[in-house]
């Protein structure tokens, strides 16, 4: 299947002030309540609850949430109606960075979110958040 979201919604690593998760459970938690969000269509809800742990300015989280509102009629056109998510798997490099990974489930296909996490300190931040609809990064 071709990619409807070229390369993703890729954005860049800042890393400044903000809240931050005390533990990895946290994080994973929050994960999974962002991909809830992101089920049910409601991306500037899950992106606004993504602010104060996202050290990136505000505007540019609602650009992120513009844009995916803008392409999601696209993702239902071809994949059909969500129906679901799936937890896949985490990742790791060394003890500062963390990435989990959930599918996204649709009528007719499926893409994969991937909501990463840096530790400069204390605290686990949200580094990035993208989406994909190539799922080839999961086989690994």
């Amino acid at each position: 299947m071709k990619h409807i979201i070229p390369s993703a919604l890729l954005l860049f690593s800042i890393f400044s002030y903000g809240q931050g998760f005390q533990s990895e459970k946290e994080a994973r938690n929050f994960s999974d309540k962002l991909m809830d969000y992101f089920v049910a269509e409601k991306f500037h809800d899950g992106l606004n609850m993504a602010k104060p742990y996202w050290p990136l300015p505000a505007v540019e989280i609602d650009a992120l949430a513009n844009q995916i509102n803008q392409q999601w009629p696209i993702i239902n056109q071809r994949f059909g109606q969500a129906i679901s998510k799936e937890y896949v798997k985490e990742k790791r490099i060394g003890k500062s960075f963390l990435q989990y990974y959930f599918i996204h489930k649709f009528e007719n296909h499926s893409l994969y979110w991937r909501f990463d996490f840096y530790k400069p300190d204390d605290k686990w931040k949200i580094n990035q958040i993208i989406f994909l609809d190539n799922l080839e990064a999961l086989y690994e």
